[in-house]
């Protein structure tokens, strides 16, 4: 076999690898946390969480875009569920999704160019929505719970009961949704402000969350 034929082998096996740990990160992406069971008789506050709402997604227009109409319907039923949230006193909290890695990071470039990664003005969050001075968390997984900084500043406020809204239904919020259940927080998700490319899936995952404890208002 000759030099050339040898070194294409080496390339195209190492790419082929590239491929399948991308792969696999990206399936990991997809994973619920574990945590600590709280004690929820101690945490008589509610937070509304508002995860993963940021340009990036909400304005792609690649073959991952929402409908616009749909989006903008969503967007202002979240901007409605702030203002209440905030009126009644309770916390405001936004996650955004920032992908971390070098194989998430190729994978999001592979298949999605690029969405999500570090360095993007699509970061932010969406500007239909105020943030004002509410915190922002940040994580690089599906589950909100894998950032740290979430679960202490729920502690610390002594929050035990959530209600989540944003995208994508059928990953994140359904994600975020397992992890609060999984440590005991009574959670409630709002459909009139989801979205999610595959509409199809979110009936099951539905009936999932709510079999596990969940409220889908």
């Amino acid at each position: 076999m000759s030099a050339f034929w040898i070194a294409l082998f080496i390339a195209g096996t190492a790419l082929a690898g590239l491929l399948v740990y991308a792969g696999y990160c990206l399936r990991r992406l997809g994973t619920p946390t574990r945590g600590v069971a709280i004690d929820r008789s101690t945490r008589p506050n509610r937070a509304l969480v508002v995860i993963d709402v940021q340009e990036d997604f909400t304005r792609n227009t690649g073959r991952h875009a929402y409908d616009p109409a749909i989006r903008d319907k969503a967007l202002a039923a979240i901007g409605r569920e702030i203002a209440i949230a905030r009126s009644a006193g309770n916390d405001v909290i936004f996650v955004r999704n920032v992908f971390r890695g070098w194989g998430v990071v190729l994978a999001m470039k592979l298949v999605a160019g690029g969405i999500g990664t570090p360095g993007r003005e699509g970061l932010r969050i969406d500007r239909a929505l105020d943030v004002g001075e509410d915190p922002v968390f940040e994580k690089s997984i599906g589950d909100s719970f894998s950032d740290p900084g979430f679960e202490a500043f729920l502690a610390d406020r002594a929050i035990g009961a959530l209600t989540l809204v944003g995208l994508d239904a059928c990953h994140c919020v359904q994600l975020t949704a397992r992890g609060a259940l999984a440590r005991g927080y009574e959670v409630e998700v709002r459909e009139a402000c989801l979205l999610t490319v595959t509409p199809d899936k979110w009936p099951a995952l539905k009936r999932d969350i709510g079999a596990a404890g969940a409220q889908v208002a």
